[in-house]
């Protein structure tokens, strides 16, 4: 008996992952992602927002450095 190999429409059916089976492909990556947002919890999204806050404290440049770009 010879080989018979999957057709290659069938083997991309069965490598696909389930997940990306159910989306609708014309999402845009933006829109997925602000649906992806609505889904989560409040308080899921309260950590979000205060994890962004720190970063943005952290990386915030000193007075001292402004002063000195000013004066260039």
């Amino acid at each position: 008996m010879a080989y018979d190999p999957p057709s290659s429409s069938s083997a991309k059916k069965a490598t696909r992952s389930p997940q990306r089976a159910t989306q609708p492909p014309d999402l845009t990556p933006a829109q997925a992602i602000a649906e992806a947002w609505m889904k989560e919890s409040r308080e899921s999204k309260e950590k979000w927002r205060g994890a962004d806050e720190k970063l943005r404290e952290y990386f915030r440049p000193s007075r001292q450095i402004l002063r000195r770009k000013a004066k260039m």
